[in-house]
């Protein structure tokens, strides 16, 4: 992950050529050192979900379905929980991207798994249909497409309060 924010970075920093604009004008004049840069430039962020961060639930109170979000550095991240018959739970964490009404929750585990999800009105509805790879984050049983998450409590005290399957911190 380290290495793609540097390659993102330096693939950022060199896109920023004037494509064959008048190279005069940014070539240093001769005896004078080159002028800095007017405004420093803005590091590049993997994952663009602000003001996401919070605790989303769902299923019964004692054993509820979680989907935590927080910002963690330069990305936003999440951990999920999705308890199924007999025990069986489905779960996993990784990054999480929003674009237009669209949550992206990819994976970071052992198998590729990018669950595109709606939000809209603090509700995120898990589609029906997933990714093969997503399976692997599940028990016999257990699935977690078509999960709804309601908005339980925002900001990352409430990410904070969500549990994995062994009553670890999901997003902590």
């Amino acid at each position: 992950m380290k290495k793609s924010l540097v390659i993102l970075a330096l693939v950022a920093g060199c896109g920023a050529s004037d494509h064959g604009n008048n190279q005069a004008a940014t070539a240093p004049v001769q005896g004078r050192a080159p002028a800095a840069p007017a405004v420093a430039p803005v590091p590049a962020r993997p994952s663009d979900a602000p003001g996401l961060a919070g605790l989303y639930q769902s299923g019964n109170a004692a054993q509820p379905n979680q989907l935590c979000i927080a910002d963690k550095g330069d990305s936003t991240q999440f951990g999920l929980t999705v308890w199924g018959p007999n025990m069986a739970a489905c779960s996993g964490a990784g990054l999480a991207r929003m674009e237009g009404g669209k949550l992206t929750l990819t994976m970071t585990g052992d198998s590729a798994c990018a669950i595109s999800a709606e939000m809209k009105d603090g509700k995120v509805v898990l589609p029906t249909k997933l990714p093969q790879g997503c399976g692997y984050y599940c028990g016999k049983g257990a699935a977690v497409a078509g999960t709804n998450f309601v908005l339980k409590e925002a900001g990352a005290a409430g990410a904070a309060k969500a549990k994995d399957p062994a009553g670890d911190p999901l997003c902590g």
